[in-house]
């Protein structure tokens, strides 16, 4: 079990992040096949991407000094600076179909209709493991199959592992209708594979590719979702008893949460302001995730903070070209949406709105195709991030469905001890530490840090100036990082 906090910190059985140092020295990060590169001082912390991979292909690894990177795994990670130069390069990987849309088009029949499925099975080898991808409230099987860039691109990235790809709708969607009157087109969560027609639909369907000999009964399968779809992961991974379901964008469901043995993972995102999800959201998330750690379930957390941008960002979306990527980083700092360190300072939505209310400071976003000026749009949702799904934890994603919570996350050791009780909890002047604490970091709920004390060996620290509210502590302690959850009153 672990937790992440993207661009904050992550939380580990063993290690810490290096402390923040000032020297005199600048030393030189090279990023070869990507962008970031810079000289920095030892201790700072640089975002780095790796460059567009084409639509073929898909980004594979980073290798060099990987040593220094926070996560070696992902397109968009961070280099902690050593006290030396650093080389690091993008790898790419080839997809096994060789074209740029390696899924397949159908009709199935589910349990009282035909489903509209998308799906993708190696050709030559018997797929790993089958995923299941869902749309969120008011979408389409369509959003992972090309119709939303983030989507598609961690379908493509399954497809390079030798997973299957199984992708539907919930039967609202298919059929536009409202069947169970809550007011949104979305999926029955009811946990019962045979009443919740959703559920009914992909045992039809699952039945349907192990008689066409696609995949066997023993094949391993798992769920990922966003917003509603993460949800009814959760509810699908439990029911149909699979190797683990993943949620972005969603808490979860409740009745799941207390009762399920299947491993979970939650992927929230600090800005996230939907109606169904916001800051509550975010805290209903990182408490099921505690639940599933006292209830010694496999589980993991992660919590994308704001990013920062970078000229060729919008390169990634095909027809966009190095030229006019620039001309639309240009604009948008022309009118004022990032600040100096490249974070946005508008929400994506307030950029929109002045796009249609000031169109002559918008010339190059409004040149732009239908499918481009949504693909910038997008992107902004990432850096800020608000409610969309992102790739920038695509090879977790990964991991946990295919080796949920593997050795290399010291799941037995850090179940028992990776959270730890603090007290007073709620808090209102002296909090007390455990024993043999260095340092503490506190996060509010949107991953920022609020305060870092050296404790130097001191057994409290005093936070009577913090505003009410919830915190994120993190504690360094020998040989370890431990994470705790506590209320400023």
């Amino acid at each position: 079990m672990k937790a992440s906090f993207l661009h904050a910190v992550v939380f580990t059985a063993a290690g810490s992040l290096l402390p923040f140092s000032l020297f005199s020295q600048n030393y030189q990060l090279t990023v070869q096949n990507g962008y970031g590169s810079t000289t920095a001082a030892p201790g700072d912390t640089i975002h780095i991407w790796a460059e567009e991979w084409g639509i073929t292909r898909t980004f594979s690894h980073w290798s060099g000094d990987t040593n220094f990177l926070e996560r070696p795994e992902e397109w968009h990670t961070q280099v902690i600076m050593p006290a030396q130069n650093v080389t690091i390069t993008s790898n790419t990987a080839l997809l096994p179909t060789g074209i740029n849309n390696p899924l397949s088009e159908e009709q199935i029949m589910g349990r009282d209709r035909m489903k509209r499925v998308f799906s993708y099975f190696p050709a030559n080898n018997p797929a790993q493991g089958v995923c299941w991808l869902w749309h969120g409230t008011g979408g389409s099987a369509s959003s992972w199959a090309g119709a939303e860039f983030e989507q598609n691109q961690f379908v493509k990235y399954l497809v390079s592992k030798d997973w299957g790809v199984i992708i539907t709708e919930s039967d609202e969607s298919t059929t536009n209708t409202d069947l169970n009157g809550d007011g949104n087109l979305r999926y029955d969560f009811y946990p019962d594979s045979m009443s919740s027609v959703d559920i009914a639909n992909v045992r039809a369907i699952r039945d349907t590719f192990i008689h066409r000999g696609k995949m066997n009964w023993t094949t391993p399968q798992a769920s990922l979702g966003f917003s509603a779809g993460g949800a009814f992961s959760t509810v699908l991974a439990e029911v149909l008893q699979w190797q683990a379901g993943v949620t972005h964008g969603a808490p979860g469901v409740e009745v799941i949460i207390e009762q399920t043995q299947t491993p979970l993972l939650f992927s929230m995102n600090s800005r996230d302001n939907h109606p169904d999800v916001g800051l509550q959201g975010n805290l209903d998330a990182f408490a099921n995730f505690q639940t599933l750690m006292d209830h010694g379930i496999c589980t993991e957390f992660y919590f994308l903070r704001p990013s920062p941008t970078y000229p060729e960002r919008y390169k990634r979306f095909p027809g966009i070209t190095t030229t006019l990527s620039y001309s639309i980083h240009n604009e948008l700092v022309a009118n004022e949406c990032f600040d100096n360190g490249g974070y946005l300072t508008k929400a994506p939505a307030e950029i929109q709105a002045d796009v249609i209310a000031n169109q002559s400071s918008w010339p190059t976003i409004l040149s732009l195709t239908v499918p481009q000026r949504q693909f910038v749009l997008d992107q902004l949702e990432v850096m800020w991030p608000s409610h969309h799904f992102h790739t920038s934890f695509m090879a977790a994603d990964f991991t946990f469905i295919s080796d949920p919570c593997s050795a290399a996350s010291g799941f037995e050791e850090f179940a028992q001890t990776a959270l730890i009780q603090i007290s007073p909890n709620p808090v209102n002047d002296w909090l007390y530490l455990p024993e043999h604490t260095t340092a503490i970091n506190l996060f509010d709920p949107n991953g920022s840090k609020v305060l870092f004390v050296d404790t130097k060996g001191a057994s409290q620290i005093n936070v009577s100036n913090l505003p009410k509210g919830l915190y994120f502590l993190q504690l360094e302690l020998p040989g370890a990082t431990r994470m705790a959850k506590i209320v400023k009153q």
